[in-house]
């Protein structure tokens, strides 16, 4: 009975009600649209981080991170091949492949960038890394050759492609500078900054020689089978190996990780707010309903109706309000996320390029991702809170005297 009367009270003003449902419905899609926004960025830079930067594992000379900032070259792994062959033999180890990562100027002999040294194995870089699939122009490295690959902004930063020389200025081991007229054979597009924005690379054998570095290299990265054995292969290893700093990808990307959790507190706060702003119109609808049915209210109460009952049907009236916003606003966020910020997302490229780096690995084309859980969540949270947010409204209608609600 309380049901129907309730559904039938929620109707009696359809404007009021409507606008009240919609707004709830509006919160809960934004909050549903960003989630998923946030969620992709998320992805998006750990997977950049993990396939263009760190693998699984990473091992340095002890020390190295200390001062990895700078990239330095007095702190090597000077017999990597002992252990890179040690662990092609792990049976968890998917690839193995060696780095040196060192600062250079980039110039066209007009004008000059900073920019960042990548010496890869040209054989063996792709069983951990994804820069072979990243060349959107000209070929990945062969073997010895004197040749670069550029990120695609800086490409853009000189106006130079594949077949143009540009001359890298590095400082060796031993604080000598060298320079090397190196050809672009290709050009990288991986949407992360690191790589786009900022970063040369060219073969290993030629990095070292260049730098004096013999077979010294600062990094062996590693790739497992199975990423959630980080953890564990990190102990293993320091066990094995000992004398040589080990770090996964999450004690690489700790900046990251860091502005994500401050990201999704922040984010919770303000949607928060979104949602409750929504929430405050179920309140003023109620109550203004309340003021508006005085006479009914008492007649109820002189029927016999208890202060209990009057205040469920209020409640009811406001879950009923929250239950058509929160099955709207799924359904409006379910096709935003699906309609639009799945396939298509927000481009903020340009926007990024000019503010720079901001810790995650995205250039600006932000794209999101199903979040499923959310879902239910927000359709529960806004039925919950429409149902408390009513509890105000219904104590103060059943407050009244029949007599006296009778009586105005």
């Amino acid at each position: 009975m309380l049901i129907k009367l309730a559904f039938r009270n929620i109707f009696r003003n359809f404007r009021r009600t409507f606008f009240t449902f919609i707004a709830i419905a509006v919160g809960l899609a934004l909050m549903l649209t960003a989630d998923s926004m946030l969620q992709g960025i998320d992805a998006q830079s750990f997977a950049k981080i993990i396939n263009y930067e760190t693998g699984h594992v990473k091992i340095f000379s002890l020390g190295y991170q200390k001062d990895k900032d700078n990239l330095p070259l007095d702190k090597l792994i000077t017999a990597p091949e002992s252990i890179v062959g040690a662990l092609r033999r792990d049976t968890a180890v998917a690839g193995v492949t060696s780095r040196v990562n060192f600062r250079i100027m980039l110039s066209d002999r007009i004008d000059e960038i900073p920019a960042i040294g990548v010496a890869v194995n040209p054989a063996d870089d792709e069983s951990v890394f994804e820069l072979k699939q990243a060349v959107a122009q000209g070929q990945f490295l062969v073997g010895s050759e004197e040749a670069m690959l550029i990120g695609d902004k800086l490409a853009q930063d000189f106006g130079v492609g594949v077949g143009d020389y540009l001359t890298v200025l590095a400082r060796t081991k031993y604080d000598t500078y060298q320079a090397l007229d190196l050809r672009i054979k290709g050009i990288l597009r991986t949407e992360d900054p690191q790589i786009d924005w900022y970063s040369v690379v060219i073969p290993l054998d030629v990095g070292q020689s260049s730098l004096d570095l013999k077979q010294g290299v600062t990094e062996i990265d590693i790739k497992l089978k199975d990423i959630n054995d980080v953890d564990s292969f990190k102990s293993k290893l320091a066990k094995e190996i000992p004398g040589l700093e080990i770090a996964t990808w999450k004690d690489l990307a700790e900046d990251v990780l860091a502005i994500s959790k401050a990201k999704y507190t922040g984010s919770f706060v303000l949607f928060s707010a979104i949602v409750l702003i929504s929430l405050i119109g179920i309140s003023n609808t109620i109550l203004m309903a309340a003021f508006e049915r005085v006479k009914e209210i008492g007649m109820m109460g002189a029927l016999g109706m208890k202060r209990g009952e009057i205040v469920k049907l209020f409640v009811l009236e406001g879950t009923m309000i929250g239950l058509l916003g929160s099955i709207t606003g799924c359904l409006l966020g379910a096709l935003l996320v699906g309609g639009w910020m799945v396939p298509i997302g927000i481009d903020f490229s340009q926007f990024m390029r000019q503010m720079g780096p901001i810790g995650y690995r995205t250039t600006g084309h932000f794209v999101g991702v199903w979040h499923l859980i959310m879902f239910p969540v927000a359709f529960v949270f806004g039925l919950i809170v429409s149902a408390l947010t009513s509890l105000y409204p219904a104590f103060v209608a059943s407050r009244m005297e029949p007599s006296e609600a009778l009586r105005k």
